[in-house]
């Protein structure tokens, strides 16, 4: 077991804890029960733990912990939309973990350890197999098509943890890897830009605004993949973003934003949706919501309020 406490995850582990705190902090007048508050604990802890480790097998473990307590999480409602979603969940991240583990076993038959660092010795075949599990658990490119409907079909905190911290999971390994070698990192930052222009695209003509903000951070994760060296700060303000926003939108009175445009909402709700995306005003997050709310009242019937 190798651990490492560094700058790169200082600013993972404060992403980790703000959202985490906003989390409780917006269910503390709920009704959810022990259990909930218990595997919010547990993956929070599992997260931190991959913030801090650096070898593949500690990784491995810390990441299945989160699979674990992110499918808890996501079935705790036991209806049968969150179970359905749930067990997806679980069945895409343990495949893509198989593989990972495959190339983490090859590559100790060929250097005799597990740590980042001896990616040194190698093979293209185990590079493949590692860079498969952590772009599916992180959301990559074409393999993270299938985290937006998890994303937007779990509960409003479950929803803010996701984006704002546990796909973080799957990309904090790979920025780390890429400062150690820099021969990954051209790789890593093309996929970086691949991701950013499918989550992009797909976010403009989202009409649901969940879904939106899921396939939006798949296009934030690209970008924090595609600039390794302040990855770490980027992740920081895109966790506080885009968990504000998960929690805002679990407030509104529909998802629909046609739907929004009959519907406006108060002055509070609205200055939260309209403050968190301004760091990035060209993004769908600003251009969805902007013209969809308003704080004022409707004036008359059948007018829309926007």
């Amino acid at each position: 077991m190798t651990l490492q406490v560094d700058a790169l995850g200082g600013y993972f582990v404060l992403t980790n804890a703000v959202v985490t705190a906003a989390v409780l902090l917006y269910c503390w007048s709920s009704q959810k029960g022990g259990f909930f508050y218990a595997q919010l604990m547990v993956l929070h802890g599992s997260v931190n733990a991959v913030f801090i480790c650096a070898d593949f097998i500690s990784l491995y473990v810390a990441l299945e912990v989160i699979a674990v307590a992110s499918f808890l999480l996501m079935t705790y409602a036991r209806s049968d939309r969150a179970i359905w979603v749930g067990l997806r969940y679980l069945f895409v991240s343990n495949t893509a973990m198989l593989f990972y583990l495959m190339g983490a076993v090859l590559l100790y038959q060929s250097s005799g350890s597990f740590a980042f660092s001896s990616l040194a010795e190698a093979s293209p075949e185990v590079l493949a197999l590692l860079c498969l599990g952590l772009l599916t658990k992180g959301g990559i490119f074409a393999s993270g098509l299938w985290l937006p409907l998890t994303h937007s079909e779990a509960e409003t905190p479950v929803s803010a943890m996701l984006s704002g911290v546990v796909v973080k999971a799957g990309v904090f390994p790979l920025l780390r890897c890429g400062l150690m070698f820099p021969a990954l990192l051209p790789p890593l930052a093309g996929l970086g830009m691949a991701t950013a222009l499918l989550g992009v695209g797909y976010a403009m003509f989202e009409k649901d605004a969940k879904r939106m903000l899921a396939f939006h951070t798949l296009s934030q994760l690209g970008f924090v993949l595609a600039a390794p060296a302040v990855g770490g700060f980027y992740a920081l303000t895109h966790g506080l973003v885009k968990s504000a926003l998960f929690l805002g939108a679990g407030q509104l009175p529909t998802r629909n934003f046609k739907a929004l445009q009959r519907q406006p909402i108060g002055w509070s709700l609205w200055a939260v949706l309209a403050i968190a995306p301004s760091r990035s005003p060209a993004c769908p997050c600003w251009r969805a919501l902007e013209p969809r709310v308003s704080p004022s009242r409707p004036s008359s019937p059948g007018k829309s309020s926007a």
